[in-house]
């Protein structure tokens, strides 16, 4: 297998397991915003100039009644989300054991605080692409999918679910006229909603079973869902009857669990990027339903996040996990 290096390379400076992160341009770059589950809190890092920061944050949830019989009590965070709005970047952070809670990323300070009896997170996305900040976030204990706007005042919506149990990825996308939120989760199940109505457009199902990871991307046919299940990568084309079959056989490759997935359209080609317990990264074609080059080895242990971006003025897959390092793999020369 041929080696190949990644264009850069960084280690949260925690040393922390890098459970998930996110990229958000803010006016003076991209940031890349990382949750450190080991100090409860958050790091950024900027991309171009290797500059890490620690982000403190107040504790989620310092507003609640309960919070004094818990003096100790600190966030739980490894699912992160972040948005420009008003001028500043809003990050929407939970975990394990903590529900959503909204902060100014720069401050630190509390938007929109949880509660001790929230339910508490599965899974966080922003919505990419065109139109207003959003976050879609999605429950453990009661598979809700919700939707929020980053401000304190207004209550989150709720998408209907009635397919998903156990959810395990959430993704969310806006542009070409379509404002979209995929789910996937435990009983092989994924789901796709029309933001702008609030209302499910179609459900699809793996044969593998868990689906950790979802992202959606664009066809010249039309929209399309990408899903990781287990060691397999499925495609539906939402253009279609829900009961047809993916649109090529479940993409194989991984020896291990795939973990994470997200998908990039550039010079005509729609890729896919997928991370897995095998400590490797891969490439997909999405419309020949192939492998693009040779799996990416970089990592010390489970690849746990990955995210498309454009750093510099090229398309570029991040990728981190258990090993707290995050590499930044040059797509358009791996594509060629």
């Amino acid at each position: 297998m041929r080696t190949q290096a990644a264009m850069s390379s960084s280690e949260v400076p925690s040393g922390s397991r890098i459970t998930d992160f996110t990229v958000v341009e803010t006016a003076t770059g991209p940031l890349v915003v990382c949750a450190d589950l080991r100090y409860g809190g958050v790091w950024s890092w900027d991309p171009l100039r290797d500059v890490w920061q620690d982000r403190p944050l107040a504790f989620a949830c310092a507003g609640d009644p309960m919070a004094a019989q818990y003096p100790d009590a600190e966030n739980d965070i490894d699912s992160v989300a972040a948005v420009v709005s008003g001028g500043r970047v809003v990050l929407a952070a939970g975990g394990d054991e903590q529900g959503i809670a909204l902060w100014d990323l720069e401050s630190g300070e509390l938007i929109r605080g949880a509660s001790f009896n929230d339910d508490y997170t599965a899974a966080i996305t922003e919505v990419r692409g065109e139109g207003p900040p959003l976050f879609v976030t999605a429950t453990q204990n009661a598979d809700e999918i919700l939707v929020w706007r980053p401000s304190a005042e207004e209550p989150p919506t709720e998408l209907p679910n009635d397919d998903i149990l156990g959810i395990g990825g959430v993704t969310a996308a806006s542009g070409h006229g379509l404002a979209m939120a995929a789910a996937g989760g435990g009983d092989g199940a994924v789901t796709v909603w029309d933001l702008t109505r609030g209302e499910s457009l179609a459900s699809f199902y793996s044969e593998a079973g868990h689906v950790a990871a979802v992202s959606l991307s664009r066809l010249a046919e039309g929209p399309v869902v990408a899903a990781a299940a287990e060691n397999d990568i499925y495609v539906w084309d939402l253009t279609r009857d829900p009961e047809d079959d993916p649109i090529h056989d479940p993409l194989t490759g991984h020896e291990e669990t795939i973990r994470s997935l997200d998908t990039v359209t550039f010079d005509d080609r729609c890729l896919a990027v997928t991370g897995g317990d095998d400590a490797t990264v891969r490439i997909w074609d999405l419309r020949t339903g192939t492998q693009v080059g040779d799996p990416l080895s970089g990592h010390k242990g489970s690849v746990e996040t990955v995210r498309t971006a454009v750093l510099d003025g090229r398309h570029v897959a991040l990728s981190a996990g258990r090993d707290g390092r995050i590499n930044v793999w040059d797509l358009q020369a791996l594509a060629r």
